[in-house]
């Protein structure tokens, strides 16, 4: 890590760690309460269980990925992924619905559009500075 990956004059950044950070109440909430978190996942998917898991991990990489500035250009496609399943998981269980203080998607949507324009950034700098995008690392490209 870099100090330039915490520069907060930067707009990216900032979005950044709000979208990475934003992730650590949502996975403590479902450790708090996996009974519960199993029994919406169970409305929506089948394999409950497992797909708790998933959705754990996902975002526990998220969270990492995003806060740390490590591979962003895939983990805000991770992300992008979970805020689309997660709209789908309320779609299915509430029905379409916008505003998120009604239980709606608003929040998941603008969480998701801001996971992919962090990727897509990323993905234009890697560019920008090494002329190509590398699969994971661009160090890599200079060897």
């Amino acid at each position: 890590m870099r100090k330039s990956d915490f520069d907060l004059t930067e707009p990216a950044v900032v979005l950044r760690l709000f979208l990475g950070l934003a992730y650590l109440p949502h996975i403590l909430s479902k450790l708090q309460n996996m009974a519960g978190s199993t029994a919406f996942f169970a409305k929506v998917l089948p394999y409950p269980e497992v797909f708790l898991y998933l959705a754990l991990a996902a975002e526990t990489v998220c969270l990492v990925g995003l806060t740390c500035n490590i591979l962003v250009k895939w983990v805000g496609l991770v992300s992008t992924g979970v805020m689309a399943i997660a709209v789908y998981a309320i779609f299915a269980t509430k029905g379409a619905g916008w505003m998120w203080n009604l239980g709606g998607v608003e929040y998941l949507a603008l969480w998701g559009v801001g996971s992919l324009a962090l990727a897509v950034h990323a993905w234009k700098h890697e560019i920008a500075t090494h002329g190509r995008p590398a699969l994971f690392f661009p160090q890599a490209l200079a060897g």
